[in-house]
């Protein structure tokens, strides 16, 4: 990378550690709510798989209109930070509040139960996902700019795996399969106080970008739907084939990440998984960095197809550790650790890949009201589509079965094997396409330097 375009992606420490800790804390609390509050539903409501469908497909449901009315109000305020730090101070409370959910209810009350939380769930979405998925991601694409955006949206994209590793290693145990009550309700507690205190820290930490106005030409509606009209997709075809790249990428990790824990705990059984999954998260997270920082050096059109095909190959892998279970159990975590790494290393680095070329085409004065798409495409559709297919490939494998002796099967993972496959056509079309307006851009801000 020459020095100029090192100064040009140069960013300040408040920035960088505001990026760091509203990216950490946002995570968490995500963390919370796309794993564990799965895990809670199947746990502590019921396992019947319809339940964690309903649960998921709301939540992304919710978490769109909401990221379209908060990306529409960024840009008409000009303003981010007040949405962020506020917004996250309310989150915390949100997620606290599952504490007060009755839990083991009896077979009559399941569906009232299931219900309740899928509504709390949507709830503390709608918060999160103004605060964090508009907000927050608005403000990242002010201060970033083409010559550092690979590296910082793969920090960002490994950045759910520390967020993991701390609720991981730190409070699983008060939600696994032994978890009681009450530490169920510590859990969300703790949960809930983290993102309210870092919505308080940024108030004094974090700064909106200078120079930003508010943008209200067009009426609030025109705003909430403008990145979803024909229109726009068509003037701005490149941002949305960016898009529809890593949305297959994510169809493919919904498939299974909603059953992940029950499936290492419960189809592998393997009891001791907190230093395996920690391995797995250590290893993807450096590798991901590394090649992030590698996509910026060499060019993101040399990591697309290499990243696929090591994601079908790590997903072929860890549905390979079904024929080991209740043989040898060593064989089952060491295949675990090398399918894992490569199953979610790879999901971390298809988010650095496509959301930091979607980046590049997103038009000025126009961030916020582009990341309505995003989520839509992010997080709405692969939230609908994943875990449907996840119900069709585990409604099958246990046919006859009731609700509660439900094993989560291996299979889940050839599901997102095959979704990945798809990755190919949008990336044949971004690594030629972005590569030429990653070269344009960079021409520019080096010329901006020499005037």
């Amino acid at each position: 990378m020459s020095d100029k375009s090192k100064k040009v992606g140069a960013l300040s420490a408040r920035t960088w550690t505001s990026i760091l800790l509203f990216g950490l804390i946002g995570q968490i609390a995500w963390v919370v709510e796309n794993m564990y509050f799965s895990r809670f539903m199947q746990n502590e409501i019921t396992k019947a798989p319809y339940a964690t469908t309903l649960l998921v497909a709301f939540s992304a449901i919710f978490a769109t209109l909401a990221t379209l009315i908060g990306g529409a109000l960024s840009d008409r305020t000009g303003k981010r930070k007040v949405f962020i730090c506020w917004g996250y101070v309310v989150w915390g409370f949100t997620i606290a509040a599952f504490s007060l959910v009755p839990m083991r209810p009896s077979a009559d009350k399941v569906l009232p139960m299931v219900i309740l939380v899928v509504a709390m769930d949507c709830i503390m979405s709608v918060i999160g996902s103004i605060s964090n998925d508009a907000s927050y991601n608005t403000w990242i694409t002010d201060v970033t700019n083409t010559a550092n955006r690979a590296r910082v949206d793969t920090i960002l994209a490994v950045i759910p795996l520390f967020a993991m590793a701390i609720v991981f290693g730190g409070f699983d145990s008060m939600t696994n399969s032994s978890a009681t009550v009450e530490s169920w309700q510590k859990f969300f507690i703790i949960m809930g106080i983290m993102p309210t205190v870092g919505g308080v820290i940024g108030l004094f930490l974090m700064k909106d970008k200078e120079g930003i106005k508010p943008n209200k030409s067009n009426s609030f509606f025109n705003d909430f739907t403008y990145s979803l009209k024909p229109s726009t997709i068509k003037q701005n075809k490149m941002l949305y084939v960016c898009l529809s790249g890593y949305m297959i990428a994510s169809i493919g990790y919904q498939v299974y990440i909603n059953y992940l824990f029950n499936i290492v705990e419960g189809t592998l059984k393997i009891k001791n998984y907190i230093i395996p999954v920690g391995i797995i998260m250590v290893l993807a997270a450096v590798g991901s960095v590394l090649i992030g920082i590698a996509m910026d050096k060499k060019g993101k059109q040399n990591f697309y197809y290499p990243t696929i095909i090591a994601g079908v190959i790590g997903c072929i892998i860890i549905w390979s550790a079904k024929f080991f279970v209740d043989k040898n159990e060593t064989a089952e975590i060491i295949i675990l650790i090398i399918g894992g790494t490569l199953t979610i290393g790879v999901n971390l680095v298809m988010a650095g890949l496509f959301t930091a070329s979607y980046r590049d085409f997103i038009p000025d004065g126009k961030e916020g009201l582009f990341q309505g798409c995003r989520i839509v495409m992010y997080v709405l559709v692969p939230m609908i589509i994943g875990p449907v297919v996840a119900q069709v490939i585990i409604n099958m494998a246990n046919r006859g079965v009731a609700s509660e002796d439900i094993v989560y099967p291996m299979e889940l993972f050839l599901g997102c094997a095959v979704v990945l496959l798809f990755c190919f056509i949008p990336s044949r079309i971004v690594r030629i396409e972005g590569a030429k307006h990653h070269e344009e851009l960079m021409k520019e801000l080096q010329n901006d330097i020499k005037d």
